[in-house]
């Protein structure tokens, strides 16, 4: 089944313009392919779709993906990506200008010595279309983004023609005349990792008979974190009525957040420790639900299979929680006037997230739980 965002004269458009461009494009034989979503966690994660459509489309070819530490970590054992290939921003800046020009210089080498037959830049900032130039690669495909645009042999509009984040990248494959598969974002876990997580998970405590609930209340952003006294007034709801056991999840840094929140020695609910992404995505697979606001982690949980409710507020959940409600996934929003914003900060009393209460999202929680 084949899918493609957009009414049915959209995909028979689409279909004309497929059978063009391939025409086009017979006489290359795509063996290599470079995908790059530089950063961040939950954009990386939500190009996985575009993978499968390419390994789909390309069934012999190379996929090789360019993205930042540490969230290229979580495209390991992707069976459908062949190399993974580090671009360490914050290294680079640390070294001398000189050291940080030879240590950049030496990656363009490598990316062209793979001599990609197809380059797709999924970010669109000056870095990555340079990148993506720079790799010698005869067809490269982008967002018509001002003058990068001419280091593309394709440009897609980034402007129209999609809802999602999983629908803007997969107007890089329209462009060039690929329909995407039906496929969600996927973390691809080694039966070691998940070892490591049901031990720590043990060592921890947990009852495996009664349900895990993840919490992650931090974010990158100020205005996209829930008031975290609610946080902690949902965290020992869950626990008192529906025999949850709650497992905080911490980032680096978090540590000023956590100290905020107090729970009375709740034997249930347990702070967890700093792990790195693939230990932390391990862990949350064995949760029974995981709550979060609009972050990173918040798009590890369904990309592990576990039901997600995503608390936002000047985000939009249209386009950054593309989860099926049937799979147990949950938004929690307020539609005000001035929302989605999308500023880091709130000048105005941060309603959009003030006005959540602790009962809706406790109400969505027992839904999601009773219906396991």
């Amino acid at each position: 089944m084949k899918y493609f965002s957009g009414s049915e004269h959209e995909i028979l458009a689409a279909k004309k313009i497929s059978i063009c461009i391939n025409n086009s494009l017979r006489h290359y034989r795509i063996r290599r392919i470079l995908v790059s979503r530089l950063r961040f966690m939950g954009d990386i994660i939500l190009t996985t779709p575009l993978v499968s459509a390419l390994n789909e489309h390309y069934p012999e070819a190379k996929i090789d993906y360019l993205a930042e530490p540490p969230y290229i970590e979580l495209l390991k054992n992707n069976p459908k990506i062949s190399g993974l290939i580090s671009f360490d921003r914050k290294l680079y800046s640390q070294l001398s200008v000189i050291n940080s020009i030879k240590a950049q210089w030496k990656l363009i080498r490598i990316l062209r010595q793979k001599k990609y037959d197809l380059a797709i830049d999924l970010f669109g900032i000056p870095r990555s279309a340079w990148l993506m130039w720079l790799t010698g690669a005869p067809i490269r495909v982008g967002g018509c983004f001002r003058y990068r645009s001419h280091l593309y042999t394709y440009c897609f509009n980034h402007k129209k023609n999609w809802t999602t984040a999983i629908d803007f990248h997969q107007l890089a494959l329209n462009r060039i005349g690929i329909l995407p598969a039906l496929s969600k974002p996927e973390i691809f876990l080694t039966k070691n990792e998940l070892e490591w997580a049901k031990n720590y998970i043990d060592k921890r405590g947990f009852d495996p008979n009664k349900p895990i609930i993840g919490i992650y209340p931090g974010a990158t952003w100020p205005a996209k974190i829930w008031p975290i006294q609610r946080f902690v007034q949902l965290a020992n709801q869950i626990a008192k009525n529906l025999e949850g056991q709650i497992f905080i999840v911490v980032g680096p840094d978090d540590k000023s957040l956590i100290e905020k929140m107090f729970f009375n020695q709740n034997p249930k609910v347990i702070v967890g420790d700093l792990l790195n992404l693939r230990k932390l995505a391990a862990v949350i697979y064995y949760c029974d639900l995981f709550i979060s606001n609009d972050c990173g982690p918040m798009h590890i949980a369904p990309a592990v299979s576990t039901p997600t409710i995503g608390i936002f507020g000047p985000g939009d959940p249209l386009v950054w929680f593309p989860y099926d409600r049937i799979k147990g996934h949950r938004v929690i929003i307020k539609d005000i006037d001035c929302r989605p914003c999308n500023q880091n900060e709130c000048s105005i009393q941060h309603q959009c997230m003030t006005k959540i209460s602790v009962e809706e999202v406790y109400i969505s929680v027992k839904e999601v739980l009773y219906a396991r």
